[in-house]
């Protein structure tokens, strides 16, 4: 097959209402369930979005969430609906249509003649949208006739559409109680975040283009407190939006989804599995993760929750406000996988990394003490230092990314990280999406580098290829050691490994003897192919749960499927084709004989 394009992992931080106090499940922080109390007044007859088996629900240590009244299983979309408003990314505007989000080019989406900014799939799309643009295209156009180089960012845009929707919607339609009833953190921000939060106060009122501080009462808001308030709420409570392979595309707000609550081991997940026709595009969907029973709160993660404890508290109360005590936060486990080196002995168990307060580490399984304390916490350190410049260079310098990770990832492994560990497994999956990425445009290079790259040569080809498959094998057994199964970032990471052996090879290896194809990786010929249909078999086990059976596993889930019967079909023929050839073999030294 020829190489079909792969676009980069990475987690997405979804963001939700939270308040400043703890969640509260079997997997949070622990409520008795007579402290809890069902439907508060203020929210009656609003959120009919909202299936009537999930209640919403308020206790005094966790605020409002969503239960569910009957069980759920892994799979299960608990939840579907269209965010209350969403803005695609500057980068992604001539790429996506502003309406439904689908993929598009500049061949394929029409441009809006009159702000020259957003594109459509069709007329269809652009109808749709029409309500809400029409007032976008007017502070879009005045923007840019003021001189200005660039367009408000998604934030501002998406601020504005949520304005203009209130002011038509009126103060006291459902639709903007839910806005107004988002959860919001103006008392307990930090000092620091005041100036974000005055910034998008003045763009926005900018892009508006008021003039004078009672203009602001036509969008239902009496002073500029109940403005900060606002871009508090939205800020609180906005979401990453995504397309089906997890890539950010925009941010987006939606109440119903926001109720839920947080839990660094959720048992759902938001997603965009694109499953729908293109009018009710961008739909947000909660998926279940593992079977949930009657009267058990849902959950997701407000963050990357492959990260060890610290960082994710500290990412928690810089952006939430609070401190998380979930199960996993509050766990006695000897060793957490994100945290953790192999035993020195080599007996297949773990030791907790050290760290500067605590330099004593012992292996969990044969309570071997770990010495080279000093070359771990080195390579932690150092490796933390890479992962941050080269998460910042990875668009604008891709090459120096790539070269800084490359050189990161072999030192951690030889202090013993394992792949499941922290920074090793964050810069295993950028290395394996630079190198993804490479393998598209292979004259991708840095700003320093010649202006033009040859052609890689066959040889280097498969050389790039087989680098790029043995960095995402390290990346999926990371990810198999934090995340639970069927979690769309194992599912995606693993039918990534599993189309990249099925690239066609384009200098097979020679056969080499028996002991010496048992030891190599990644395998050639018709070893890899059966490599590949198992390891895309089981993405589709896992996308199927992450994006829904219902969704096929979402956008990728049945390119999976595709590529699965494809490689059934090539194995079939290579199987007939060899018969074939053995009987033809027979047949000849028959007739010799």
């Amino acid at each position: 097959m020829s190489f079909a394009k792969l676009k980069a992992t990475r987690q997405v931080k979804q963001s939700y209402v939270t308040s400043n106090t703890l969640p509260t499940s079997p997997e949070s922080s622990a409520v008795p369930s007579e402290a809890v109390h069902q439907h508060a007044e203020q929210t009656e007859n609003i959120y009919k979005s909202i299936p009537e088996y999930l209640e919403i629900r308020t206790s005094p240590t966790s605020g409002r969430g969503l239960w569910t009244t009957k069980p759920c299983n892994p799979g299960q979309v608990i939840l579907a609906v269209k965010p209350h408003a969403a803005a695609l990314s500057n980068e992604r505007l001539d790429l996506h249509c502003s309406q439904c989000f689908g993929e598009g080019n500049h061949a394929s989406l029409k441009r809006c003649t009159k702000c020259q900014a957003v594109y459509y799939c069709d007329s269809t799309c652009q109808n749709a949208d029409w309500p809400l643009h029409k007032n976008e295209c007017v502070a879009l156009q005045r923007i840019l006739a003021s001189g200005e180089t660039s367009i408000p960012s998604e934030a501002i845009r998406c601020l504005g559409r949520i304005m203009w929707k209130r002011q038509k919607q009126g103060p006291l339609s459902a639709w903007t109680r839910e806005i107004d009833l988002l959860q919001s953190h103006t008392k307990d921000i930090e000092p620091a975040a005041y100036e974000l939060h005055a910034h998008l106060a003045i763009s926005l009122v900018r892009y508006l283009g008021l003039s004078s501080p009672s203009e602001i009462a036509s969008f239902g808001m009496a002073s500029g407190a109940d403005l900060a308030n606002f871009v508090s709420r939205f800020v609180t409570n906005t979401f990453t939006i995504t397309d089906p392979s997890l890539t950010p595309l925009g941010v987006s707000v939606s109440p119903p989804v926001a109720l839920i609550n947080h839990s660094c081991d959720p048992n759902a997940v938001v997603v965009f599995p694109r499953s729908r026709p293109n009018t009710q595009e961008p739909l947000m969907q909660v998926i279940a993760l593992r079977d949930i029973v009657a009267g058990e709160e849902i959950l997701t993660a407000y963050i990357d929750t492959t990260l060890p404890k610290a960082l994710r508290q500290a990412s928690l109360r810089e952006t939430y406000l609070f401190s998380c005590a979930c199960a996993l936060c509050t766990s006695a486990a000897p060793v957490d996988p994100r945290e953790s080196v192999w035993c020195p002995k080599a007996c297949g168990g773990m030791c907790p990394t050290p760290t500067e307060e605590n330099s004593l580490s012992q292996c969990t399984k044969c309570r071997a003490v770990l010495q080279k304390t000093d070359e771990v916490l080195d390579a932690v350190r150092i490796g933390q230092q890479a992962l941050d410049k080269a998460t910042l260079l990875q668009f604008s310098d891709p090459a120096k990314s790539k070269q800084l990770s490359s050189k990161l990832v072999p030192i951690l492994a030889s202090a013993g990280a394992t792949p499941s560990s922290h920074p090793l497994l964050a810069l295993t999956r950028l290395h394996t999406a630079l190198l993804i990425a490479d393998l598209h445009h292979p004259q991708s290079q840095s700003q320093s580098d010649a202006p033009t790259t040859p052609t890689p040569t066959p040889t280097e080809a498969q050389a790039a290829l087989d680098e790029a498959i043995v960095a995402a094998t390290k990346a999926v057994a990371g990810l198999e050691g934090v995340l639970r199964y069927g979690h769309p970032v194992r599912g995606i990471a693993r039918a990534e490994l599993g189309k990249l052996l099925a690239v066609d090879e384009p200098a097979p290896r020679a056969p080499g003897t028996a002991a010496e194809e048992a030891l190599r990786y990644p395998p050639s010929g018709v070893k890899r192919l059966r490599l590949a249909l198992e390891t895309l078999v089981q993405a589709r086990g896992e996308l199927g749960v992450g994006f829904g059976p219902p969704n096929e596993g979402g956008v990728v889930g049945r390119s999976v499927r595709d590529d699965i019967v494809r490689l059934e079909r090539e194995l079939a023929v290579w199987k007939k084709g060899l018969g074939e050839a053995l009987r033809d073999a027979k047949e000849a030294k028959t007739g010799l004989s």
